[in-house]
């Protein structure tokens, strides 16, 4: 199976030979943080190169500063930079496993809660270690904490 960073790289390459500007542009930003990060791992002294998962990790921050930047670019009334952000989004997102959204997330974190036998707000941390390693990078933390709180009472 193709590694995460290996199908970075021959969609940088694809979109180089294309001449696709804007996703030349974000996947060269998104190779950069990975080495970037590779780096601090070797400093470290904890291997070579960071993980498809830590890689996962990387991805989704970025996708989450470019939603706070198409909030401020849409308030700024700049929407050409609005525009380009959410073709960057469009550009990560596509490296990233199937997003678990709505109802399907919900009845998730209902089975997860009965299946760690979840009392109260106490076992949130326990709830969100399970549901962050059984489906990385297939779930907004933020959104499942939310809907984590709701359930336990």
């Amino acid at each position: 199976m193709i590694s995460l960073r290996e199908n970075i790289k021959v969609s940088l390459d694809k979109n180089l030979k294309s001449r696709d500007e804007i996703a030349t542009s974000t996947l060269r930003l998104v190779m950069a943080a990975i080495k970037d990060h590779d780096i601090q791992f070797r400093g470290e002294k904890k291997g070579e190169l960071i993980s498809d998962e830590d890689i996962l990790n990387l991805l989704l921050n970025m996708i989450k500063q470019r939603k706070e930047s198409v909030k401020i670019y849409d308030q700024a009334g700049r929407k050409d930079l609005k525009e380009r952000e959410e073709k960057e989004i469009q550009i990560i997102n596509s490296f990233l496993p199937h997003q678990i959204k709505d109802s399907e997330l919900q009845n998730l974190i209902k089975k997860s809660i009965d299946e760690l036998e979840c009392k109260s707000i106490k076992d949130l941390g326990k709830l969100i270690n399970f549901l962050k390693e059984k489906y990385p990078g297939q779930i907004d933390m933020k959104e499942v904490a939310d809907l984590a709180k709701k359930n336990l009472q």
